[in-house]
């Protein structure tokens, strides 16, 4: 994949930091290397080998301590095959996927949303992609979340193949997919709606910074995991931090 482009959002809203940590602690399902979940260099399509739904341990890399928690969500939309739907096997032409991870860690609480598409026509911009809000309909109030000050949307994309049977024998089509990495930031007021949503199916709105909008169920598995994941670290400040 190659990096496209840089996408600087003009607005954002700070979230104001609040001043307790209570570090609760909670049975992890399985274990993730820190170095997995960077995004840095863009992500296979749907998170590919990721675990989902399950309430995960951010561990470091070299030794294996304890870092943070973590759950993570994927939908897949596949509006183009009419009779094998299967979004998350790869890019194919009007497949559309969203991977959300929600979780803390020991500097801080996050959000990140990937947005992968594989357009029909093989053309997208970053602006088309790049999320400026997510929307959250939790227990009848919308939880909005606004991108982390501190980064950059970051927008990537990448060359595939896939087949079509046609005159009684497959032919091959070459394409181009996109995606968009964006950072939300969550203080300790946003973790404690996430921590206390009921475990059931919440309705997300990605709103695009060409004005567009994309609304996606974020699934039961994953709502569940909030509590956990942001009870790590629920005041989402660092240690040495006031």
């Amino acid at each position: 994949m190659k990096k496209i482009l840089n996408f600087s959002l003009l607005t954002v809203l700070l979230l104001p930091n609040l001043l307790n940590f209570a570090g609760e602690q909670a049975i992890a399902q399985t274990a993730i290397d820190e170095d997995k979940l960077n995004t840095v260099n863009g992500m296979p399509w749907a998170g590919g080998g990721l675990p989902f739904s399950k309430l995960v341990n951010i561990q470091d890399t070299l030794v294996n301590s304890a870092l943070g928690k973590v759950v993570i969500d994927a939908h897949g939309e596949d509006p183009l095959s009419s009779l094998i739907k299967s979004p998350f096997s790869g890019p194919r032409p009007g497949r559309f996927v969203v991977v959300s991870l929600w979780g803390s860690k020991i500097e801080g609480c996050f959000a990140k949303v990937v947005v992968q598409t594989a357009p029909a026509d093989g053309q997208a911009t970053l602006e088309q992609i790049a999320p400026t809000t997510i929307e959250l309909g939790i227990d009848g109030q919308i939880l909005q979340l606004t991108p982390s000050p501190n980064s950059k949307v970051r927008g990537f994309s990448g060359k595939y193949t896939y087949t079509e049977y046609e005159n009684n024998q497959n032919v091959s089509y070459s394409n181009t997919w996109y995606m968009s990495d964006t950072l939300f930031a969550i203080n300790a007021d946003a973790a404690n709606i996430l921590r206390k949503a009921q475990p059931k199916e919440v309705r997300a709105r990605l709103t695009f910074a060409n004005g567009d909008t994309k609304v996606f169920p974020i699934g039961k598995g994953t709502v569940k995991h909030w509590q956990e994941a942001y009870g790590f670290n629920s005041a989402c400040t660092a240690p040495n931090q006031p």
